[in-house]
């Protein structure tokens, strides 16, 4: 379920000048000032990812925009947040507005415009603070009138849901404690590049779609020896999804320093370098690299122990019967990776090859179409 505001939405957002301040909440960026304007994806999950929003009903094989397209079925709670208190946060701060908002069963995406600064004392976290508040006491409220304490006779599917609350939360129930709805924090996405806003914007409609996709088509997180991406083929294994995410990040290093002639993975510039790559992938950034130079393969390692969304580029291809090394099949399997193997790969040298598969990298950053490609029909 979404919302969307489109007038006025600039083609390329360069946000506010920065300064660094400091933030108590997890995710956040340290060097960017959250008084000023800006603007930002917030992304804020229920507490133990229970499903309180509504289910995703529709099929994925539908035509887009058809009533049978993937989408959003919304509870009785997740209508009242999107009626009722998204509305609240420009009615409490007029220089904040929502351009849209993404609804799933477990979470919520705003895409927020804070167009002036905030007023004295205030900051974004307390104005997504205010929104989390509103939506928990909205929540009681339906409690409330599901278990017939608000003056109403609760309908037998009100009563069916108070009693999956409850038994969702068993021990603030237990103790007469009122339980919050969202875990503690949020994730925040600072819009501040040229493609970014069309790319994040795209991410948040189609949240239902990839949700129905991967119940329905399991088998697309495997293997694909003919997918178009950007105006190349590849064959892939892994977890296709990572190329929808809206920030990618390409990890390119020499071997060696140019200023220094040091090893590159010796130098404090690198070392800077690997500690805020992995921050952002941390942050929902998907990285991507070929892994050949040696500080680009420390950046994959780390990366894989962390479990953090990765895409590998190779020049071995991939054959129906090709697997990984069992590190990086685990890996695929839980859905952090995904290995590219372009069909078009300059092999005269491995300069020439290492220096193209960098170049592919560097276009997977930005490239939003992506097409499985069956030649087999195409035989018949």
């Amino acid at each position: 379920m979404e919302i969307e505001k489109t007038k006025g939405i600039p083609a390329a957002y360069n946000g506010p000048a920065r300064r660094e301040t400091i933030h108590n909440q997890h995710r956040r960026s340290y060097w960017h000032d959250y008084r000023e304007a800006g603007l930002y994806m917030l992304t804020m999950v229920i507490e133990g990812r229970h499903r309180l929003f509504g289910t995703i009903v529709g099929s994925a094989n539908a035509r887009a925009g058809s009533n049978e397209a993937p989408h959003m079925a919304l509870s009785e709670l997740g209508r009242r947040v999107l009626q009722e208190e998204v509305p609240r946060i420009s009615q409490h701060y007029p220089m904040v507005e929502v351009w849209q908002v993404a609804m799933m069963p477990d979470h919520i995406h705003l895409l927020v415009r804070v167009k002036a600064p905030l007023p004295e004392g205030k900051h974004l976290g307390m104005v997504v603070r205010g929104f989390k508040t509103g939506c928990t006491r909205a929540w009681w409220r339906w409690q409330d009138e599901a278990r017939g304490l608000g003056g109403e006779t609760p309908s037998t599917a009100a009563q069916n849901k108070s009693a999956a609350v409850a038994k969702a939360f068993p021990l603030a129930e237990d103790k007469g404690l009122r339980p919050v709805l969202y875990e503690k924090g949020y994730h925040d996405r600072i819009i501040n590049r040229p493609g970014m806003l069309e790319n994040i914007k795209r991410y948040m409609k189609e949240n239902p779609l990839r949700a129905r996709i991967r119940e329905e088509c399991p088998r697309l997180m495997e293997r694909q020896l003919h997918l178009w991406i950007g105006g190349r083929e590849y064959a892939a294994f892994g977890n296709l999804f990572l190329l929808k995410y809206p920030i990618k990040e390409q990890v390119f290093f020499h071997r060696r320093d140019r200023q220094t002639g040091l090893p590159t993975e010796e130098t404090e510039a690198y070392r800077e370098a690997h500690h805020r790559l992995l921050r952002q992938a941390e942050e929902g950034t998907v990285l991507i690299t070929p892994s050949v130079s040696k500080g680009e393969k420390l950046v994959v390692d780390a990366a894989l122990d962390a479990r953090l969304p990765l895409i590998l580029l190779q020049k071995e291809p991939i054959t129906p019967y090709w697997k990984p090394s069992q590190r990086r099949f685990y890996a695929c399997a839980a859905g952090h990776l995904l290995i590219l193997a372009p069909w078009q790969v300059d092999d005269s040298s491995d300069y020439a090859s290492f220096h193209q598969l960098n170049d592919y990298a560097r276009e997977l950053c930005s490239a939003a179409e992506m097409r499985i490609l069956n030649y087999s029909e195409l035989r018949q």
